[in-house]
């Protein structure tokens, strides 16, 4: 604690003393699961996680951006036993935001977050620069340098991707992403399209993203094409709400970063009140030597004004069979919620395996 006070305490006055306006906002999580593993082994944890983060405006065109997580600590564990008293406080953001007139064009440099339209290639926090233009011939563009891998400091064995992406959002709900990420000095790497199409009719939503993937290797001869897509649909139907999700990879699937794609299931996938307890699930649309598919269908019902009951079932190939249902409180609306859930899967019809969890949530 006194570390963090350390830390904190004159982030806080430098700002105020300095800052046209400063603002903090964070989130507070904890969250409890028993579960087994894929060999049925019994067992489950809690932990928590504190996000916070300080903005600050030093100048019209200049703003300033820190976060920090203090945790994920395992209760019993590390950090997180007897005394609790590990180093669990992390960087997450740290950069300057600058607006350069002349081009009309915002320029961000540091550590910070960022994710694609589904989280299907990055979601996560990264070091790098981007430069974003807002109503550019008929676009909102993002232009961006990741350091993905920074090796030996004199050698040219880093990791750096480079992106480009454009929204036509002013003249059709649709997008693109291009990719291009290369290790220094080891002739590989991979270039990358993905448009999406999002589409918003009352009472419908509809979200396709599809994706190329050129993968290079050495030999020239052993490059590899992955293709593959994914859709979300929802339905609000005033009472009930209805949907589904649907992730195709062919053989060699997509070249990611660091992704989060969310297909609302917890020991198959990741769901979205519990990531950690999933089984089976690494990124298997990467690399993959087969045809991959995730295909789930959800509903969610609000039968009170602050509670909302889910369920979703899916089916992955190669993988299993998994049904899930819970609730969701608004302890607090807008600041406080509680969730409990419970997961039942079928594997490749060799085992079995559950979920009992609970998260409470705090944002602000």
């Amino acid at each position: 604690m006194k570390k963090l006070l350390l830390i904190l305490i004159p982030i806080v006055l430098v700002s105020m003393l300095s800052a046209v306006s400063f603002d903090i906002s964070g989130n507070h999580r904890v969250r409890a699961a028993m579960y087994n593993d894929a060999a049925e082994n019994a067992g489950g944890h809690i932990d928590n996680r504190l996000q916070i983060g300080f903005d600050s405006q030093f100048h019209k065109n200049l703003a300033f951006r820190v976060a920090l997580e203090i945790g994920d600590i395992v209760w019993g564990n590390g950090g997180g036993g007897i005394s609790t008293n590990g180093v669990n406080i992390e960087t997450s953001e740290l950069y300057l935001d600058y607006m350069i007139n002349a081009i009309d064009a915002k320029v961000r440099f540091g550590q910070q977050y960022y994710a694609d339209n589904m989280g299907l290639i990055l979601d996560d926090f990264v070091s790098g620069l981007f430069i974003t233009k807002e109503d550019w011939m008929g676009m909102d563009t993002e232009f961006a340098w990741i350091k993905g891998w920074e090796g030996a400091l004199n050698n040219d064995d880093d990791y750096n991707v480079f992106m480009a992406h454009a929204n036509f959002k002013d003249k059709l709900p649709m997008g693109i992403y291009a990719m291009y990420g290369a290790w220094g000095g080891a002739d590989t790497g991979n270039f990358t399209l993905m448009p999406y199409y999002k589409l918003e009719m009352d009472p419908l939503t509809i979200d396709v993203n599809v994706f190329l993937d050129y993968q290079m290797n050495p030999d020239p001869t052993d490059d590899e094409i992955g293709l593959g897509a994914a859709a979300k649909v929802k339905a609000d139907l005033g009472m009930l709400e209805v949907g589904g999700d649907l992730l195709l990879a062919m053989e060699n699937g997509l070249t990611t970063i660091s992704p989060w794609y969310q297909n609302g299931l917890y020991i198959y996938g990741i769901g979205k009140h519990h990531d950690g307890a999933n089984l089976y699930w690494n990124t298997p649309y990467e690399g993959n030597a087969d045809m991959f598919v995730s295909a789930v269908g959800h509903v969610r019902y609000p039968f009170k004004e602050d509670m909302t009951m889910f369920a979703a079932a899916g089916y992955l190939v190669d993988t299993g069979l998994e049904l899930n249902a819970g609730i969701e409180y608004e302890i607090i609306p807008d600041l406080l919620m509680l969730s409990g859930y419970g997961a039942f899967g079928m594997h490749d019809n060799e085992t079995t395996n559950y979920l009992l969890g609970t998260t409470v949530k705090v944002e602000f």
